[in-house]
């Protein structure tokens, strides 16, 4: 019974081991490449908000944006991520249409103290110089975020034991694989993204407002979302914040909101335009959904 003892010890090591090693790995990611200021580990009494923001005419990004995030942290925020839109790619029905500019996702602790922050007349200076502005809460808990990035550490151990074929690198998609009207689209978000090789050419992330459709769309989208993690698990990205959406103004109904990070604008437009995606978007069916890629900011705030 020696030898089983050390084959099941040996292994539970292994399991620890690579657990251990896919944990650090994110977080690096996160914290190094997407600047997120995420903590592994919070209060599940925690709350987020995502704050999305237009320009006001002649306003400059940057400067707007820092003083944005001051003014939040004053109010008694923890500024997670801030970002530049690059492209509009979905809009929602419940959300009035914008070009937005940029989204913020900060921490308060609790919604009691967000709705005490909204009250700062700093805050509110800083929120009112911006011609649109939109927010949406998002409670978030640490464990289900946690275990993203085991669930994917599965998926690509899953793929390498069946020797499934490799989703990357991409193959462009063949010509007549789209309608022109989606072709149009997708050109006019990978030249949004290309324009911005500044700030993204290691990272891109995508702000999702998510409403769920009829269960068959939500059939249709888990066949379309199951690709997609497999692609993530393969390249060593994916959803750096999914949580459920509460509403703090207006009568948007969303259910989730799901922050996704990819390495890099370069490696997101070879997508959009690669046969790989074409082949799976139109299982992409939700009630409801704002899109939008974001390069990452705060190193310049």
């Amino acid at each position: 019974m020696n030898w089983l003892y050390w084959i099941a010890s040996t292994l539970l090591v292994a399991l620890l081991l690579a657990a251990g090693a896919q944990h650090y790995r994110y977080l690096r990611t996160r914290r190094d490449v997407a600047f997120d200021r995420q903590e592994l580990f919070h209060s599940s009494s925690v709350f987020h908000v995502v704050m999305v923001l237009a320009l006001s005419p002649g306003q400059e990004l940057l400067a707007a944006l820092r003083g944005f995030v001051r003014a939040s942290e004053a109010a008694g925020a923890k500024v997670v991520y801030a970002g530049k839109i690059a492209a509009n790619a979905l809009e929602s029905s419940q959300v009035p249409a914008r070009e937005w500019d940029a989204f913020v996702l900060a921490e308060y602790a609790s919604r009691e103290a967000y709705a005490a922050s909204e009250r700062d007349p700093g805050y509110q200076k800083a929120r009112s110089s911006f011609t649109h502005s939109y927010a949406l809460g998002m409670q978030r808990s640490p464990w289900l975020n946690l275990a993203i990035p085991m669930g994917l550490l599965g998926m690509r151990a899953v793929d390498i034991v069946k020797r499934s074929p490799p989703r990357y690198p991409f193959q462009p998609a063949r010509p007549g694989q789209l309608p022109n009207e989606a072709r149009a689209r997708r050109a006019h978000i990978v030249e949004g993204l290309l324009a911005n090789r500044e700030y993204g050419s290691d990272a891109v992330v995508v702000l999702n407002f998510i409403k769920n459709g009829s269960k068959q769309q939500r059939d249709a989208n888990s066949g379309y979302g199951r690709e997609m993690l497999r692609l993530m698990a393969q390249m060593g990205n994916g959803p750096t914040h999914i949580g459920r959406a509460v509403t703090l103004e207006g009568d948007a109904e969303f259910d989730n909101v799901a922050i996704v990070y990819y390495p890099g604008v370069e490696y997101f437009a070879e997508m959009l335009q690669s046969e790989f995606f074409s082949g799976i978007v139109g299982g992409k069916q939700l009630g409801d959904s704002l899109s939008s890629p974001s390069v990452p900011l705060l190193p310049h705030l």
